[in-house]
């Protein structure tokens, strides 16, 4: 047991940025609470606007998103497209604001024979209803800036898919996700215009991909972030699962991949900010991590963390990470968990982390980290399926 711990510690160190192990210890803060957002059942994101805290999500199978102030009274609300079976499940907000979200949809059917594998991540068991919804559908809503109704953009997909993350900039609007296939699923990137009008779905991998989050770029490319137990342009798998990195030209054809390289492990990369800064997990056997590591321009890692978590990690801008933390981490004084809690982190410059915020005890559950110009650093957290937001000062 004592070599075992010797070397597990001894991993970590080496997983730390060179000048860590010389840091000296810092305090931890913590977050001030700001207001309730929801039930986690019924929410899928949050973002901010100027002061607008805005919220989507879904009920009983409808979607919608309001918006709230800072006290969480309701400054405005809209039911996205009412008429449609449909999750709203990845948002984002344009540089003119307005509120992009996206999601899946579908017409209501008479129980279909399944012929490819559904798509379930949450390993819901459904109800032996006289009809089911096929979520075959990708659907995009635009709520203007001047908050006038929500224009809605539908595009039929031959099986069930899921829409994980948004990207949007001046020149229109990328989906990823994932889709169902014969076998398992594929991870997908699907494009727009500003007008709505879809390019054709690009499918990455066959058998067991998912892409969790998009860049786009300046030039007309894009950067995928996700997991793959495909062999994927030639690269082959290393590990259980890899997290991969997918760079694909402004005609949507890849043109690089970088896989992570741990044998025995499941990877997978769920965050990114623009600056490269990416959050992640890793299991191996029993022992779940997450994974924060600072990327060059051409995807050299620069520095990298792994602490014991639940393994749910946000990133946002260049320097802040949130995890669900499970044990010590070597430069926060007197940190010790019993069980989960909710853990913002800095960095400085160098890689080295220089503050510590965190939740009260009971906030076990990471669900959002946002840079806001207006607000601060905004972190959300579950306690009991209710999902509360808390400032960084």
């Amino acid at each position: 047991m004592k070599k075992l711990l010797i070397l597990f510690f001894a991993s970590l160190v080496l997983c730390l940025p060179a000048n860590a192990s010389t840091t000296k210890q810092i305090s931890v803060k913590s977050l001030t609470p700001l207001t309730t957002i929801g039930s986690v059942t019924d929410i899928s994101g949050v973002l901010t606007r100027g002061s607008e805290i805005i919220i989507f999500g879904s009920r009983d199978d409808k979607s919608y998103v309001r918006a709230i102030d800072l006290s969480g009274k309701e400054l405005w609300t809209f039911d996205l497209s009412p008429e449609l079976h449909s999750i709203a499940t990845a948002g984002s907000i344009d540089i003119s604001g307005n509120i992009w979200i996206a999601g899946s949809a579908s017409r209501t059917v008479n129980a279909p024979a399944e012929t490819l594998i559904p798509i379930n991540p949450d390993g819901i068991v459904a109800n032996n209803d006289e009809s089911s919804y096929e979520l075959n559908e990708v659907v995009l809503w635009k709520i203007p800036s001047e908050l006038s109704s929500p224009i809605t953009f539908i595009n039929q997909q031959e099986s069930a898919i899921m829409i994980n993350s948004i990207a949007t900039d001046t020149n229109g609007v990328s989906l990823v996700g994932e889709i169902a296939t014969e076998k398992g699923s594929s991870g997908f990137l699907m494009n727009t215009d500003n007008a709505g009008t879809y390019s054709q779905l690009v499918k990455i991998g066959s058998l067991a991909t998912k892409l969790n989050s998009i860049l786009r770029n300046k030039d007309g490319s894009k950067t995928l972030f996700g997991a793959s137990s495909d062999s994927l342009a030639g690269k082959k798998l290393l590990g259980i699962t890899d997290g991969v990195i997918i760079s694909v030209n402004s005609k949507n054809e890849i043109s690089n991949i970088v896989r992570s390289s741990e044998l025995k492990t499941k990877r997978s990369w769920n965050s990114a900010s623009n600056s490269l800064l990416l959050g992640g997990s890793l299991i191996r056997g029993s022992i779940t991590q997450s994974t924060i590591t600072k990327f060059s321009k051409n995807y050299a890692p620069e520095w990298t963390y792994k602490f014991d978590s639940t393994g749910s990690t946000y990133t946002s801008g260049t320097n802040r990470a949130l995890i669900s933390s499970t044990a010590a981490i070597m430069p926060i004084r007197g940190w010790a968990p019993k069980s989960a809690r909710v853990l913002l982190l800095t960095f400085d410059t160098k890689g080295t982390i220089s503050e510590a915020f965190s939740a009260p005890t009971r906030f076990n559950e990471v669900f959002g980290l946002i840079d806001s110009k207006e607000l601060g650093v905004l972190v959300t957290a579950v306690s009991e399926q209710t999902i509360v937001a808390f400032l960084a000062k």
